[in-house]
């Protein structure tokens, strides 16, 4: 099996994000530790359920005032670890910036496929937006982003025809990629689909690259400057169909951070990533 220029051990070694990272479980440690007091230092609607399943479940952090615009947060894990609650730190300097926050939990593999995942962002998004007047969040403003795996999620709510879920066409205003995976093409091939049992199909049918947002939006996308030249590879491609499509993409380019520390950046509001996803979410 050969992948543009990787044979099957070369791309598992492209896809292996934590492998090269040292101490990796320090970081999820971390995250853990300041996402819970986070939460415990600020006001959130915690678990709401748009789904029966334990882990369709979303957290709220509502903004200071009424009406405010949205972002809407979807973790990684390469669709089968981690939870929203390892996250919360991260709305930080959103809602210092009057934004109202939500963290999407979803069902993850092997229990589950990638339809139902898919399934699960797309129906967490749609129970969400019907929430809005109790929730105190304006439906014209709400903008998606996510880090790996959820920036693959994210994208893919970004490229949905809402109407069949009779919500406005176009209810999402902007995306912001952190790390995402918009091909699926090389995850088919690499040792990640032992658990995502992914065909060719489910490829074409859930890969970003293939599903545009259906009418122009502002993009961030944005890869930790150490990360696989994989992950760069995706991030340009995607980009490329992005700004062919019309939409405007800005590519945000650290100059360090690996596949994990990048997310810090997504929460530091004096960072050029929180700023940009800020201004892309305020103009």
């Amino acid at each position: 099996m050969h992948y543009l220029q990787y044979d099957r051990e070369q791309l598992d070694r492209q896809y292996n994000a934590r492998a090269g990272i040292p101490r990796f479980q320090d970081i999820f440690d971390r995250w853990s530790r300041d996402a819970e007091a986070f939460r415990r230092q600020h006001k959130v609607l915690i678990n709401q359920h748009y789904g029966d399943h334990r882990l369709q479940v979303l957290d709220y952090f509502p903004a200071a005032v009424q009406n405010a615009p949205l972002l809407v947060f979807i973790h990684g894990g390469y669709w089968r670890s981690l939870d929203k609650d390892d996250f919360s730190h991260i709305a930080a300097p959103y809602l210092q910036a009057g934004i109202a926050v939500a963290m999407f939990n979803y069902r993850l593999a092997p229990e589950v496929d990638m339809d139902d995942i898919v399934a699960d962002v797309r129906a967490g998004f749609a129970w969400l937006y019907r929430q809005a007047s109790a929730f105190g969040f304006d439906t014209r403003r709400i903008h998606v982003a996510g880090h790996s795996a959820g920036g693959h999620l994210a994208a893919m709510l970004a490229g949905t025809d809402w109407r069949d879920a009779n919500l406005s066409a176009h209810p999402i205003k902007g995306l912001c990629g952190v790390s995402g995976l918009y091909d699926l093409e090389p995850i088919r091939l690499s040792y990640l689909n032992e658990t995502m049992q992914l065909d060719e199909k489910q490829v074409r049918e859930f890969s970003p690259v293939h599903h545009l947002p259906p009418s122009p939006i502002p993009v961030v996308l944005t890869a930790g400057g150490i990360e696989s030249a994989e992950f760069h590879r995706q991030l340009a491609a995607y980009a490329q169909r992005l700004t062919t499509a019309g939409n405007s993409v800005r590519h945000v380019k650290p100059a360090g951070g690996h596949h994990l520390d990048v997310i810090d950046q997504l929460g530091d509001g004096n960072g050029e990533l929180a700023r940009a996803l800020i201004a892309m979410i305020q103009s």
